[in-house]
């Protein structure tokens, strides 16, 4: 015998199927979209490691910098930053808010909004930015507006890896920022033999030619990356001491001979149509910055002389100059457009 079942029955069942089906819904929609709060909340006392990833041409540079935590004060995290470039130790210290931003222009701020967010969130901040600062006197803070995306919560074996991209699209950046670069008026070859010394600078009666230079500042060539890049950081940056110590050869004998440097005003900048992204992976957990990639799609750059004679560009090492590409003309103009990757950074502690 076959008992009906009541027709409430199947009202209710129909019922229950609805809501199983709706709660299922719900429940694939939150997973989709679900809201995390972003801070930056390192582990005070803990360092990280991070390398940065700079592509070239032939081979790759990389530098491996430890980034520690010192403590957490009202405005942020204190951290400090050191490693190893060229042979030479470099420490940098700064302060890191909860929201990622950083007090230096070098690093990455990601102005992480209010609330908690989903993915598909965009919100806005200014960026510190900086152009050749080791050769601008007097750099004022500039700041540049970008815009945020929090693209999806990937799922890392540490916990919820958020994936943001900053964009940036300027028209004008800077203007009229005035460079200056340190010159001591001498030429010499791949060998740092002295070629050429100029009238007119402290170096002429001091350094003589067929003078070899081995040193610069009590560091020698073969140990912290050549003569160029000594000669880029002790003599160009104008920031640097005015007297270059140079270590040279004369007569088989090693002798000291301290230059004072020229300071010469190079070039007024203008940089327009700056447009840029950096793309990061955040760990939502521990809130900490696993890696950032930067890709620079333009930028222009126009240098304009101080002179009517050209640009004062009157040292040579080796063939280098840092700003060498400006000798012999009175303005210049430089666009970078590519979609190349300039740079990586990554957490690999």
């Amino acid at each position: 015998m076959q008992i009906e079942k009541p027709s409430s029955y199947y009202c209710f069942s129909r019922i229950l199927f609805v809501l199983a089906i709706f709660f299922l819904l719900i429940g694939c929609q939150s997973a989709d979209t679900e809201q995390v709060l972003l801070r930056y909340t390192p582990q005070v006392g803990k360092t990280y490691r991070y390398t940065l990833t700079i592509p070239q041409p032939n081979n790759s540079i990389e530098v491996t910098g430890d980034l520690h935590v010192l403590s957490e004060q009202q405005d942020g995290y204190r951290v400090q930053f050191s490693g190893m470039l060229a042979d030479e130790v470099f420490s940098r210290a700064m302060t890191i808010s909860d929201r990622h931003n950083a007090s230096d222009p070098g690093y990455v701020s990601l102005n992480l909004p209010d609330g908690a967010v989903t993915p598909d969130t965009e919100w806005s901040g200014l960026v510190p930015w900086y152009f050749e600062n080791y050769y601008v006197l007097d750099p004022t803070e500039i700041y540049l507006p970008a815009i945020y995306r929090f693209f999806e919560i990937e799922k890392g074996e540490g916990g919820r890896i958020a994936v943001i991209e900053q964009s940036t699209d300027v028209d004008v950046a800077v203007d009229g920022l005035v460079l200056h670069v340190g010159q001591v008026g001498v030429h010499w070859d791949q060998a740092g033999t002295i070629t050429e010394v100029y009238p007119g600078y402290d170096a002429f009666g001091k350094l003589q030619v067929g003078d070899v230079v081995v040193g610069i500042n009590g560091q020698q060539a073969g140990v912290a990356g050549g003569l160029a890049w000594l000669a880029e950081r002790y003599i160009q940056r104008p920031k640097e001491a005015n007297v270059v110590s140079f270590a040279v050869l004369r007569d088989g004998r090693e002798q000291q001979i301290d230059v004072v440097k020229s300071i010469d005003e190079l070039a007024t900048v203008r940089v327009s149509n700056v447009k840029g992204t950096l793309k990061t992976t955040f760990d939502v957990d521990r809130g900490i910055l696993l890696s950032t990639e930067a890709a620079v799609t333009q930028q222009d750059v126009d240098f304009t002389s101080p002179t009517t004679d050209g640009f004062p560009v009157v040292d040579d090492y080796g063939g280098f100059h840092k700003f060498g590409y400006l000798k012999g003309k009175t303005t210049y103009q430089d666009h970078l457009g590519s979609e190349r990757v300039a740079w990586t950074l990554s957490l690999v502690e």
